[in-house]
């Protein structure tokens, strides 16, 4: 896209909805105009109040979406300022503008859709507070209103109902949110203190990062789980569980039950003396320890696409899924595994 004309677009993208919401003077009063009363609002709210005061050099703000997405867009335009900076992803100086936009789009989609989603930007002439600026787009209510809202938010709607779940491995709102907002904080302290996701010409370079940066989020929120309970919980096995149905979802960049077994194994007095930032490397280093590399990924996908197909799953993105392996043989072994592991976790929520 031309740079001038990807400039009016953004403006227009942060603009259109000015003289409705005009009377919006800060992007603070936005923040805290949108913690409303209801506990999982109340305990987001907590929560980022807590990565503010725990790192100064980065502002954590948060738009729930929904019927608020236009107000969220000015506010958006009016915290970053003049040329913000993308620190997710590695880019020539050209290309800034052009990555602004399709930054700024995909929190769009996210608000409209009310999906979790972090966002990481550097805004060297914003208005006020911190230049390092995380995005997050979680309705809290929308997540974990309740245990049923929390327990099918990682389900597919039709499977949810299908699943006869048992109470004891349903997931309680307070923890699924806690371990919701840790996972996408993750995301921004990584392209942070780690650094963006490098540039590549490998067709599948963003949905591998994807897969690489979410073992790493989840791993995080585990352990920041661990940390913060005061009391033993049925979460971290039945947050596996969950991760588990992935396949079931059509999803398998966010199957992340091995990472999260790796966790598990942990002793849990070790995790609760470590303070939040020593909780962040360890959580980096579980995720290059069960890294893989971008073909072991390729193939990882082209084994789950065979897995989803033999637990009976007929999906569209299946059949996007496998344009792009369609070259790549299957690994017996892993499909085998695979099934075996979605089938076990169906079966355990099901109440079998």
């Amino acid at each position: 896209m031309h740079v001038g004309k990807t400039k009016s677009v953004c403006h227009l993208i942060f603009y259109v909805f000015v003289v409705t919401a005009i009377s919006h003077c800060s992007s603070e009063d936005k923040a805290q105009a949108a913690a409303v009363n209801s506990p999982a609002a109340m305990l987001l709210d907590e929560k980022l109040k807590h990565y503010n005061l725990l790192y100064p050099d980065i502002q954590f703000i948060n738009f729930s979406g929904g019927d608020e997405t236009n107000e969220d867009m000015l506010a958006l335009d009016l915290l970053l300022g003049y040329a913000p900076i993308s620190l997710d992803y590695e880019h020539p100086a050209k290309l800034r503008e052009d990555l602004i936009y399709v930054s700024a789009s995909r929190i769009l989609l996210m608000l409209e859709s009310q999906s979790p989603s972090a966002s990481l930007f550097r805004a060297e002439h914003a208005y006020e507070g911190a230049k390092n600026i995380c995005v997050l787009t979680i309705d809290a209510d929308e997540v974990a209103a309740d245990t049923s809202k929390a327990t099918q938010h990682l389900l597919h709607p039709v499977l949810y109902e299908q699943l006869k779940i048992p109470e004891k491995m349903r997931l309680l709102a307070d923890e699924y949110l806690a371990f919701v907002i840790d996972h996408e904080v993750y995301h921004c302290l990584r392209s942070m203190y780690i650094g963006p996701q490098l540039m590549s010409d490998k067709e599948l370079w963003g949905e591998y990062n994807n897969f690489l940066g979410d073992q790493g989020a989840d791993a995080y929120a585990l352990l920041m789980h661990y940390k913060t309970r005061k009391q033993v919980s049925a979460f971290p096995e039945n947050i596996i569980r969950m991760r588990g149905m992935s396949l079931y979802n059509a999803d398998p960049d966010h199957l992340t039950y091995s990472t999260l077994e790796q966790v598990i194994k942990l002793q849990t007095e070790k995790i609760t003396r470590l303070d939040d930032k020593d909780i962040f490397n360890m959580a980096y280093r579980i995720k290059k320890k069960t890294a893989i590399d971008y073909d072991e990924y390729k193939q990882y996908l082209a084994s789950a696409i065979e897995a989803m197909k033999r637990i009976g799953v007929n999906a569209k993105q299946v059949d996007e899924l496998y344009e792009q392996v369609k070259d790549i043989k299957a690994d017996p072994l892993m499909v085998r595994q695979l099934v075996s592991n979605s089938r076990h976790c169906l079966e355990q929520l099901n109440g079998m």
